[in-house]
């Protein structure tokens, strides 16, 4: 027996020999090369080779069998994958997997590499989000390569998710009893377990999945390096074990699409296809999260009689859908629980906090607001991105100078959310004050950039980073999150932090949209508020409601700032302020004259006191002023300058507000050429900062412009853009100025019909609104489609009604447009004194100005009058005049205002 026994050890004595010379060389190899370079760590290993190389052989010799053992059977191969769902969609996660386990050499034996940096090895990564599907596709993948791994496909899960991740030596032991090594023989030192792999498989054609990885130091002693092997590794950390050449595999969300599909392979591809609408709104429910969407959809499949809009309905509220999305024993909230509780007490915290706020860009000031210092921030943001929580997103048209930003899928956002609901009040209150301060240093520090006092109220050390942004873009950006500050700074009784937050915003009041009726709640000014900040919200309050459409309300609260002594007497800045609100007020009451005298004031006040920003937004508004009252070359001045102190401060949005304004100049003054390239890059600038108002606004204008090119479907294309940005944010003003402006396009391209059917809807919009102004200026249009089809009688009365309002306004340009056809209205009637006191009403103005085109079509209409009157010689001489002194008047030549466009050659 004892005879038996050693001949049946002998053949294992010599197994573990060569084992053991591998494991010391691999250990020894470590240890040199770590202490060694170059040429001397590979004369030093050598050595080391061939003398353990030589015990090795000789201690085999001497326990050597006299008679050789029979060769054993080849070894079987272990396909031991687990099974697993298919996968669906994403074809090109798949296919790119599929390509580099296919790509894997035969093995070539020998000698074992010295550490995993010289690993011939094919290792990949495959992490993402919790329920992105990182198992599905390894498995999918694995499955797919299983005739390129003749040797074997093991799949071991390491419960990385869990609370109690599986050892490196616990993995170690089921990959090597796997391979056949006897429990008994394995070694009890990690490293010799790792070597003992090493050693198995360098001969092999091997796959081995190694699920749900915790760390890189868990996984790293049970890589293989044989050329013939691969891992597959899923975690949610993106691992940087093994060939760190091949970058992490993301496993991203599917678009919509393929969530669509996912959906419909759980739910049954007829329930979705007979409601698709109410499937793709589910699939956002779901953030298009596949582990979300294979809940709902097994729930869809064994519930037949729960319709899809019934799953809809249990989903739409945020805090219930958690608790929705969990299906047999599969939970969403069990799934993101374990990642989240790994977290470090203060990530948590902060990162709870986050998420409770309104959805917005993220960055490392948000975590920077919360957390003690900025560098907890950073690690904290590094923690969250390192376990799949967060994403980085740096390209998301932040602007320059702008900190990356970061991404969290909505359903991580509700559950941290809840999460953070779980804390004690207090911690909660302390962290939520934290965050109300930081938001009021923020948006002070930004403001003093329009509005200089601010500047002595926030160091620029506790807004860190801040000054590299645009101000604008920061406040539009963080708008709902600043409305939060004011909300929960009131409830935590905040209220001077609140009132300095309400008046910072107001310098902000053209960048964001406030909710309607918001104001008087925002811009309240609590007992005790300093005189300043009181009068900067009653501003406030005044500018929503111009806004809003209530002129009165304005002039009445701004009336009641100047009776209040305590602020007048040492606040010239914001008395120039308030008449800048009061001339905007005096407009949209129509009045003009009163509107522009303001406004004058205004900019005489603001530039004795160095305040750039005001001086810039009241010439901006003065040359609305004074082309309205018309005198386009004074408009042209103050816009130019506007535009050159905008240039001055930076600010792309005030920019290319200006820029489409000095446009619209350009275009009153007959050089649309110019005003073009302005309105295209305007609108671009606009797109870019994703300020869809004005962006709707300046392609309006640029419909104009290109219509007085004669580009006129470019025109109606701009006019279709513009509605499609109104319509959807109700903007119904806007919508009637678009489709007013269709009028003439369509006239011009023949299409009357379509022109009147405008000028219809036009009209029913600005009456349904009360807008009496843009009411005339469509009644002018209509008078004006009536000459062009031959009826004059009937032009007289809505030309007259467009005459009598713009007189009231004060709007001379408007006037004169109206006087003109409707004198051309009384030359057709015969009406030869009406017809010469209009003409000569419109010359007057036009001639006030610098408007020779305008001036130009008037005199063609006064000759054609005065030829129908019989007056040749008096024609003749006016006709000859005019082209001597008018560079404009003979290219018009022919021209009949009662068929010509009114503003077009």
């Amino acid at each position: 027996m004892a005879e038996q026994a050693s001949s049946r050890r002998s053949p294992y004595w010599a197994t573990g020999a060569v084992c053991g010379t591998v494991a010391a060389l691999s250990a020894t190899g470590d240890i040199i090369f770590d202490l060694f370079e170059g040429t001397t760590a590979v004369s030093v290993g050598g050595g080391t080779a061939v003398l353990i190389g030589g015990l090795a052989w000789y201690h085999s010799a001497r326990t050597r069998p006299e008679a050789a053992a029979p060769a054993t059977a080849p070894r079987p191969a272990r396909h031991e994958l687990a099974s697993t769902a298919p996968w669906v969609g994403r074809q090109v996660l798949l296919d790119g997997l599929l390509a580099t386990l296919r790509d894997v050499p035969s093995p070539t034996g020998g000698a074992l590499a010295v550490g995993l940096r010289h690993s011939q090895s094919k290792i990949v990564v495959v992490h993402g989000a919790p329920g992105t599907g990182k198992t599905t596709l390894a498995l999918n993948a694995a499955h797919r390569v299983r005739d390129e791994y003749p040797d074997g496909q093991l799949h071991l899960e390491l419960r990385g998710d869990g609370d109690e991740p599986m050892s490196s030596a616990d993995a170690l032991e089921q990959l090597l009893v796997r391979l056949d090594v006897a429990r008994e023989d394995i070694p009890a030192r990690v490293a010799d377990r790792a070597a003992r792999l090493r050693s198995l498989t360098n001969d092999l054609r091997l796959l081995i999945v190694l699920d749900n990885a915790h760390s890189t130091e868990q996984v790293r002693p049970l890589l293989p390096v044989g050329a013939g092997c691969a891992v597959l590794i899923t975690s949610r950390r993106a691992l940087s074990a093994g060939d760190m050449a091949r970058p992490p595999v993301q496993v991203v969300l599917p678009d919509e699409d393929d969530a669509l599909s996912v959906l419909a392979h759980w739910a049954g591809e007829d329930r979705v296809a007979a409601d698709p609408a109410v499937a793709l709104q589910i699939t956002r429910f779901c953030g298009r999260l596949p582990l979300a969407l294979r809940i709902v959809g097994s729930k869809l499949r064994n519930r037949p009689d729960l319709s899809l809009a019934r799953m809809q309905a249990r989903l739409e509220n945020e805090r219930d859908r958690l608790r929705e999305l969990a299906h047999d024993d599969g939970s969403l909230e069990a799934c993101l629980g374990f990642t989240y509780r790994e977290l470090g007490e203060s990530t948590r915290a902060a990162f709870g906090l986050i998420a409770s706020l309104p959805v917005g860009r993220l960055t490392e000031w948000h975590f920077a607001s919360v957390a003690e210092t900025r560098g907890a921030a950073v690690a904290a943001c590094d923690e969250l991105v390192e376990v799949s929580l967060m994403e980085a997103a740096p390209d998301d048209g932040a602007g320059a100078g702008a900190d990356d930003g970061y991404r969290v899928h909505d359903l991580i956002r509700v559950y941290a959310a809840e999460q953070y609901d779980q804390l004690p009040s207090d911690e909660r209150r302390r962290l939520e004050s934290r965050l109300v301060r930081a938001f009021r240093d923020a948006v002070v520090h930004l403001a003093a950039r329009r509005a200089p006092e601010l500047a002595a109220e926030v160091a620029a050390e506790q807004v860190g980073g801040l000054d590299r942004l645009s101000a604008a873009a920061w406040v539009s950006g963080e708008q709902e999150r600043l409305l939060w500050a004011i909300g929960r700074g009131r409830s935590l009784g905040m209220d001077t932090e609140v009132a300095e937050i309400g008046e910072a915003l107001s310098y902000f009041l053209d960048d964001i949209v406030l909710p309607a009726g918001a104001a008087d709640w925002l811009f309240s000014a609590p007992p005790g508020t300093r005189p300043r900040v009181r009068r900067s919200l009653r501003r406030a309050r005044a500018t929503a409601a111009l806004a809003e459409g209530t002129p009165d309300t304005a002039l009445t609260l701004l009336a009641a700032g100047d009776a209040d002594a305590g602020e007048t007497a040492s606040d010239p800045v914001g008395l120039a302020r308030d008449e800048m609100v009061v001339a905007v007020a005096h407009a949209a009451k129509d009045d003009f004259r009163a509107a522009l005298g303001h406004m004058t004031a205004a900019v005489d006040r603001l530039r004795t006191t160095g305040d750039s920003w005001h001086v810039l937004n009241s010439l901006e508004k003065l040359g609305e002023f004074q082309r309205w009252r018309g005198k386009p070359e004074l408009a042209e001045q103050s816009q130019r300058e506007a535009l050159r102190l905008a240039e001055d401060t930076g600010d792309l949005r005030a920019q290319a507000r200006l820029r489409r304004t000095l446009a619209e100049t350009l275009g009153y003054l007959r050089r649309p050429d110019e005003a073009a390239p302005l309105l295209e890059s305007a609108v671009h600038d606009f797109r870019v900062l994703n300020d869809r108002r004005w962006e709707g606004a300046g392609l309006y204008a640029l419909g104009k412009i290109y219509r007085l090119l004669g580009r006129r479907e470019d025109a109606l294309d701009r006019y279709r853009r513009a509605e499609e940005i109104f319509g959807p944010m109700g903007e119904r003003q806007w919508l009637g100025r678009v489709t007013n402006a269709k009028i003439r396009v369509l006239a011009g391209l023949g299409d009357l019909d379509g022109a009147a059917d405008a000028a219809r809807t036009a009209l029913a919009t600005f009456q349904q609104i009360g807008d009496e102004m843009w009411f005339a200026h469509t009644q002018r249009d209509v008078g004006w489609l009536h000459l062009r089809a031959g009826r004059p009688e009937e032009a007289v009365e809505p030309l007259t009604h467009a005459v009598e309002v713009t007189a009231r306004a004060g709007d001379a340009y408007a006037g004169a447009m109206a006087l003109h056809l409707r004198g051309v209205a009384h030359r057709e009637l015969g009406h030869w004194p009406q017809a010469h006191a209009d003409l000569q009403a419109a010359l007057d103005v036009y001639r006030s100005g610098d408007y020779e085109w305008n001036e130009a079509a008037v005199v063609h209409d006064v000759v054609r009058a005065l030829r129908a009157e019989g007056r040749t010689e008096e024609a003749g001489t006016l006709e000859t005049a005019t082209a001597a002194a008018n560079p404009f008047f003979t290219g018009m030549r022919g021209r009949d205002g009662a068929v010509a466009v009114p503003d077009e050659d």
